[in-house]
């Protein structure tokens, strides 16, 4: 491997989960496509009116950060926001169209998670991935209230599904790109399916995390996490030696 290639691995970190693009719906990825009602809306409203609807959503992160879906009551989102509850549906038609915003913004604080270690002058790529996925698995347990309220709602609440899915299926996507450079280079085993091997990498680390962070009342270590996945990852696609 010439040092241009290990260069150009070293640079590219693999993308942590995240919390969606072979395959997947447009409509996956946009949330103003799959909520009209909640997005679409925002775009007809006047500055006050968007001012008043930010409060509502601000109050709505807060309360659902507190406590999950079901517990939330419309009239406390608009207090808090200082709003009428009778005004609440000027902006939102129900509750589950305000949560959808709010899944929205904390599944991509998930995937927009930070992947490259500031501090790795050597640009070691393993010292990326563990860099990576510790920055989602902390994102996960930051947002975890939240995340639980997405997973009781997923099964029944079809937008959330597909934003759920979405998100993984772009950090996905995002991994397979490295990937393919990995494989350019001569690091990667050529033969391996970037698509599907970047997809098992990315759930493995999403259930992990959801598992660990989210259905547990007493988070897992992270470290302990991180130190798991890393060779896993590495070992995958061919970055043993860095080990």
């Amino acid at each position: 491997m010439t040092a241009s290639s290990s260069g150009r691995a070293a640079a590219e970190a693999p993308q942590p989960p995240g919390g969606d693009r072979v395959g997947v719906d447009p409509a996956d990825a946009d949330p103003a496509r799959r909520d009209p009602a909640g997005i679409d809306r925002a775009r007809e409203l006047t500055p006050r009116g968007r001012t008043t609807r930010n409060k509502l959503v601000a109050s709505a992160w807060e309360i659902f950060s507190e406590k999950p879906y079901q517990s939330a009551r419309i009239t406390e989102i608009a207090g808090r926001a200082g709003v009428a509850t009778g005004s609440f549906y000027s902006y939102f038609p129900s509750k589950e169209a305000l949560f959808r915003v709010v899944a929205d913004r904390a599944l991509a604080a998930m995937y927009e998670a930070p992947r490259r270690d500031p501090d790795n002058t050597e640009r070691d790529p393993v010292r990326d991935i563990a860099y990576a996925s510790r920055r989602y698995f902390l994102a996960c347990r930051e947002h975890r209230v939240i995340a639980q309220s997405i997973e009781q709602l997923r099964a029944v609440d079809g937008e959330i599904r597909l934003s759920r899915r979405g998100t993984l299926l772009k950090a996905a996507k995002r991994s397979e790109r490295w990937i393919r450079r990995l494989q350019d280079d001569g690091i990667c085993d050529p033969t391996i399916d970037p698509w599907l091997t970047a997809l098992a990498l990315q759930s493995m680390n999403v259930n992990l995390a959801y598992d660990q962070f989210v259905h547990r009342d007493d988070a897992q270590d992270v470290d302990a996490l991180v130190a798991a996945v890393t060779p896993i990852w590495a070992r995958a696609v061919g970055l043993d030696r860095w080990l």
